[in-house]
């Protein structure tokens, strides 16, 4: 049966206890007689004996139920803080807020100001300059400039996460200054492992944002991940040696040409290959030399819009536990074409996701040589076909056939077929039967799986989850199902609420046989039985 409720943490009920009487207790004094102090930044408060993370837990609490204001915030800045997450209340933090956080948490080893906008770059500037303790900034969406990723470099030596992305004003040559002193002429010792510059300034051509790219990635050679679009660009720039493009950009900037950069990895015996661990390439790039380069890579995001060919690649990376495929555009194809691969490193990948594939009689054989799976998704279409007659319930057989696979590892799997319309017919029979067999092989043989969407799912899902629910140890761990769009009867889900498992979220949305009077009837249930669930319909 799902999870029943249960009684909320001391530590739980201390918080929301604290969060609801702050405007009435704890900030009243300072509500009344020191708010209009704008430049007041020292401050003992009822705070300040707080562990560093409980406060971080009410500044989150507050900030989630929409009742942190300015008082609260000046009050929770406390100096013992180690992490600060400032992005559920970005219209809050202004300048004020900058230099209240420079002059009493330079303790910080982690600082959030994602979408805080109103942080002027001179502020950004002089807050960084106050934490030389960061290992994780994140200036997503902010006034981050060239003068603020100096900063960056000069102070943050043991930093290894930065976040740029949507900071318009970021330029490839300022992202440089993270690495280089050009007044010196030397190489900064940062440690920077994970680098996020998407959508940033767009006035540098392609070319330019590669050459920054690959200067980055000899100057770090640590780095594991990079979020960038022109990454694979500057992989191919660095293996092929072709510098001639990036020299003047880099030259009339200050920093060394790229052809001197890595002759001074070479003379310094760098190892050949990066550290990343996590790339996003698509048709066309060079997966032969990213492979030779890149020979961390764990996971793989890839954009197909032509043949499959190039899949061959992958076993080169001895590592890859993550794939992300996608047929870009219209160019959907079977999804049967990816099982001569998959059969040839399946069983190392932990997560497996397929977008834009055409469903067809193919699932069942991309589960199979996928048993080490932790999460898979896929989006699929609707194979193109003759339309064939579907037996009712009644001229069925009793039982579906099916596979007696074991997926240990497996805690996350989802299914949304798109523009298909909610009728068993959509499908022909040949692709019906093998997609609800493959279901009830996976679900049957899943006994850690925790969440479970089945989204507009064009097949009855009643006989799936009824031969499934016949298996002991099924969907015990259960604990978020999604159905919505999905033809599924108001029995069917009666016996999932009556089943052993640990159901919070029950999302029935769009279900055409699912009705007012069952989710009123299932609501009440649920209450009357004192479960812990979220019912969802529309």
């Amino acid at each position: 049966m799902p999870r029943r409720q249960r009684p909320k943490s001391l530590k739980h009920l201390c918080l929301r206890n604290v969060a609801a009487n702050m405007k009435n207790v704890w900030a009243k004094d300072y509500t009344e007689n020191y708010l209009s102090e704008y430049f007041f930044l020292y401050l003992v408060g009822p705070f300040n004996d707080l562990a560093s993370n409980l406060v971080q837990d009410l500044l989150q609490l507050l900030g989630k139920t929409r009742r942190l204001n300015r008082a609260f915030l000046h009050l929770l800045l406390v100096p013992h803080l180690l992490e600060l997450s400032l992005r559920s209340c970005s219209g809050l933090v202004n300048n004020t807020i900058g230099r209240i956080i420079s002059a009493r948490c330079q303790a910080l080893t982690s600082l959030d100001l994602h979408g805080c906008s109103r942080i002027q770059s001179h502020t950004l500037v002089d807050l960084i300059e106050s934490l030389p303790r960061l290992r994780r900034l994140m200036l997503s969406g902010t006034q981050c400039d060239g003068q603020v990723l100096l900063a960056v470099g000069r102070g943050c030596g043991d930093l290894q996460e930065l976040d740029v992305s949507r900071c318009r004003e970021v330029t490839p040559l300022d992202l440089l200054q993270l690495v280089y002193d050009r007044v010196r002429a030397t190489f900064r010792p940062l440690r920077l492992r994970r680098l996020l510059a998407e959508d940033t300034s767009p006035l540098p051509s392609p070319s330019d944002y590669a050459s920054a790219l690959a200067f980055l990635l000899l100057a770090l050679p640590g780095l594991e991940y990079v979020a960038n679009p022109c990454l694979p660009e500057a992989l191919t720039l660095i293996h092929q040696r072709h510098f001639g493009k990036g020299q003047d950009f880099l030259q009339t900037g200050g920093f060394p040409c790229l052809a001197e950069l890595a002759q001074c990895e070479v003379q310094a015996g760098s190892p050949a290959s990066l550290s990343l661990k996590r790339l996003e390439v698509a048709s066309g790039h060079n997966l032969c030399a990213l492979t030779s380069m890149c020979r961390a890579v764990e996971e793989v995001v890839m954009t197909c819009d032509g043949g499959l060919q190039e899949l061959w690649h992958l076993q080169s990376w001895e590592q890859l536990n993550q794939l992300v495929l996608e047929c870009d555009g219209f160019q959907e194809r079977p999804l049967g074409d990816v099982t001569l691969f998959l059969a040839q490193f399946g069983s190392r990948l932990r997560l497996l996701s397929l977008i834009n594939f055409q469903l067809e009689s193919s699932l069942g054989d991309v589960l199979r040589f996928c048993p080490n799976l932790r999460l898979f998704q896929a989006q699929l279409h609707p194979s193109v076909g003759a339309l064939e007659c579907v037996p009712t319930d009644e001229e069925a057989e009793d039982h579906l056939p099916f596979s007696s696979w074991t997926f240990v590892h497996l805690k996350d799997f989802s299914v949304r077929i798109v523009d298909s319309p909610l009728r068993a017919a959509s499908l022909p029979r040949s692709s019906q039967l093998p997609l609800q067999s493959a279901l009830i092989s996976v679900l049957a043989g899943s006994p850690h799986l925790s969440r479970l969407s089945l989204v507009n799912i064009p097949v009855c899902l009643d006989r799936v989850f009824q031969q499934v629910l016949e298996h002991p140890g099924s969907l015990v761990q259960l604990t978020e199902l999604s159905l919505a769009h999905s033809v599924v009867s108001s029995s069917t889900i009666g016996q999932l609420m009556a089943a052993d498992n640990e159901m919070s979220t029950l999302d029935l949305r769009h279900c055409q046989h699912i009705h007012r009077r069952h989710y009123d009837r299932f609501v009440k249930e649920a209450a009357k039985k004192n479960y812990d669930l979220q019912i969802l319909w529309e």
